[in-house]
This record gives C-alpha cells, structure tokens and sequence, in this order.
C-alpha cells in the first residue's frame, strides 16, 4: 500500500460519507415534527394517540437499520469480490433515490412511501462498511483506528450541517419536504464524484459467498469465535444502546424543552462539533497514549453516564453541558472497537469483517428504536434513556469483567 494512494483515497472517502451524511442528518429534525408534534402544520399523524406516534416513529427510523443489517454483510462481501468502487457508486445513487421519494411522500401524506423510502435508504447506506474497508485496504494495522476515525468526523460535520439545514430549510419554507430535495441532489453530486475521482483499492477475485440472510450468518460467526466475540458483542451493545438515545432525543427536545424544528437541528449540529473535536482531536491523542482496550475501559463508562444523564436533565441549558462527554465517549468507543476488530482478521477479510461489524451495528439501530418506541409508549420518554445507559455499561462489562467463556456460551 502506497502512502500516496493512502492520502488519495482517505480524503475522498472523507467527502463521500460527509455528503452521505449531511442528507440523512437532514432527517432528525424533521422526523420530531411530522411524527410527534401536532402543533405543527406539518404533521402527519393526526387521529393517532401519543402512544402510537411514539412507536411510529420508531418504527420509521428502526427500519433504516433493519434493512442496513440485511445489506453491510452482502455488500462488505461483494467489494471484496467486486470492488469497492462499484458498490460506493451504487450505493451513493440509491441513497440519493431514496432521499427524493422521501420527500414525495410528506407531499402527499403517505406513510406507507415514507417506510419504503427509508428502508431503501437504509439499503443504500450499508456502503459505510465498505467505506470502513476500503480505510483498511490503504492503512497500516497501527493507523487504523485514527483513520476509522475519518468515518467518525464525516459522520460528525454531517451531524453538523444536515440537521442544521433541515431544521433551517423547514423554517424558511415551511415545507417538511423541501430539505429532502437537497438531500437528493447532494446524492447526485456525491455520485459524479465517486465515478470521478475514487480509486479502486481492491480489485477482487469475483468470488462470493452470497445470501440473503448474510446478516444472520454474520453474528452466528461472530459469535463462534471465542476470542473476537466479546468485541463484536461490546460493539453490539454500544450501538444499542447509543440508538436508544439518537432514536428519541430528538422527540425529547420537542415534547419536553418545546424545541422546533431549527432548534432541534441546532442542537445536532453542536453534537456533531464535539463529535469532529473527538475524532480529529482527542482521538488523535488519546492513540498515540493508550493502546485501544485502555481507552475503551473509560469511553464505554462516559457514553452510559451520559445517555442516562439526558433523561433527567432539567432544564434545556444542561443538554448542552452532557454533550462532550456523550460525543468523546462515543467517538472513542466507536474507533477503538472497530480497529480491535480490524486487527483481529486478514487483509484478505477486512471487507467481511467489516461487514460483520457492520450487521450488528445496523441490527442494533434497527432495533433500538422500535424497543424504545415502545418503551416510552407505555413508560415515558426517560425509558429509552435509562435502558441506553444500562446497555453502554453492559458493553463496558462484556470486555472488562466477565470471563470470555461466559460471553454467549
């Protein structure tokens, strides 16, 4: 592996997942509203109890991972065989399809259409395993959990300006749809990019172990392996619980602290700050110290105090005060578990393993918030918060107290 090819690809890949992100973060702030305010002319659930929003919009945002844990595993596997390029590019285009049928479905009040565009995009976005491959394929072994930290900034400074401008899209114009028309036309944008300028950093054989239910198989993998289970378990379970919270602050913020739309993208774009800070700071720091188990130790520990801690906050001032130690904990947790895993496997494997990763991660988001959708149905809005802390802590025990033995038998 070339250091010019290195410094090729990451910066690339950087603006891909940056473009990616800023059109799905356009959706936090919007989902709020269409779904759990109806105060707002835009929404869209009118006849329907609180009870049945709640689990409504969990649902909505549940089956973007769902459809994510199909597809990371397939596509993971089908760019070790095919490429990566290829399979950016496809998933770049069918985001931005997804993006606009989002759009058109708020236009006409058709939530059947608003599930099937986000279970597309969640198809789509699987490609961030692939992005996650293609870091491994240019870095070396001791590089990659700062490189895998570029998947962490993109993410972040699209935390940044997606919410933000799809909060400030709705004001200005008054239509929940419009933000998506952007969303869209970023997907076309990140499409001539990708076939422009993306170098192909694994040619592949055209061999593939193809089936639809990959996913399934994946964890059934992951679990055999006594020594590498306990990471893809803690991984597991940080995504959990982490879900639990992205699933519902936002209707918090609404139902709670009266938050509009721009207000709620504000509050997304400040966490997405400190999650660049993480990624481009601290953990830059923190790997040059500390190997990635002793930073794990602490990481895991502050995104469950920090999960819990929004639950109860009681005034809007104090949201802000938790946010650094919610996005270095997480930005921590979420690098350092994934070089833990890369290390443990083959150049030859990095795609699947990545897409291993990738399934239980995305089966984690899918899940999350259709539990707390539930949850806070029955329980109110401190349930999600509560169960995501005790999952984040559960993710600190798995690698530091219980015997690997004991770690799914």
């Amino acid at each position: 592996m070339s250091v010019v090819k290195t410094r090729r690809v990451l910066p690339i890949l950087f603006v891909t997942l940056l473009l990616d992100m800023i059109g799905i973060g356009m959706i936090f702030p919007i989902i709020p509203i269409i779904l759990t305010d109806p105060s707002s002319p835009s929404f869209l659930l009118h006849g329907f109890g609180t009870s049945a929003q709640y689990l409504i919009a969990g649902l909505l945002t549940g089956i973007f991972g769902l459809m994510q844990f199909i597809a990371a595993p397939i596509l993971g596997e089908f760019s070790d065989a095919y490429g990566r390029k290829r399979l950016l590019t496809f998933g770049v285009g069918v985001l931005a399809v997804a993006q606009l049928m989002f759009g058109f479905a708020i236009v006409i009040g058709s939530l059947p259409l608003l599930f099937l565009s986000r279970a597309v995009a969640g198809l789509a976005a699987a490609n961030f395993s692939i992005a996650q491959a293609a870091i491994a394929d240019v870095t070396e072994p001791k590089d990659r959990a700062k490189n895998f930290g570029l998947v962490g900034a993109a993410f972040g400074l699209g935390f940044i300006i997606g919410p933000i401008l799809g909060g400030w899209i709705l004001h200005l114009t008054g239509f929940a749809s419009a933000p998506f028309w952007l969303a869209g036309a970023l997907g076309v944008v990140n499409l001539m990019f990708i076939s422009l300028f993306f170098p192909e950093t694994r040619k592949g054989d055209g061999s593939h172990d193809f089936h639809f239910l990959k996913g399934v198989r994946n964890i059934q993998t992951a679990f055999r392996d006594v020594d590498a289970r306990p990471v893809y378990l803690s991984s597991f379970l940080l995504q959990l619980g982490f879900g639990f919270f992205t699933a519902f602050i936002g209707i918090l913020l609404v139902s709670r602290f009266g938050f509009t739309a721009s207000a709620v993208g504000i509050f997304f774009g400040i966490t997405g700050a400190w999650i660049i800070f993480t990624q481009v700071v601290v953990l830059r720091i923190v790997t040059k110290q500390y190997n990635e188990r002793a930073i794990l130790r602490v990481s895991l520990i502050l995104v469950g105090a920090a999960i819990f801690a929004y639950g109860f906050v009681p005034s809007a001032s104090l949201l802000y005060v938790v946010l650094p130690l919610l996005a270095v904990g997480n930005g921590l947790s979420v690098a350092n578990l994934a070089a833990l895993i890369s290390k443990g496997v083959s150049g030859e494997k990095q795609g699947a393993a990545m897409g291993i990763n990738g399934s239980l991660q995305a089966l984690a988001q899918g899940v999350a918030p259709v539990v707390a959708g539930v949850g806070a149905g029955f329980f109110g809005l401190q349930m999600p918060f509560v169960v995501g802390m005790v999952l984040a802590l559960f993710a600190w025990a798995v690698l530091f107290v219980l015997p690997k033995h004991l770690v799914v038998t």
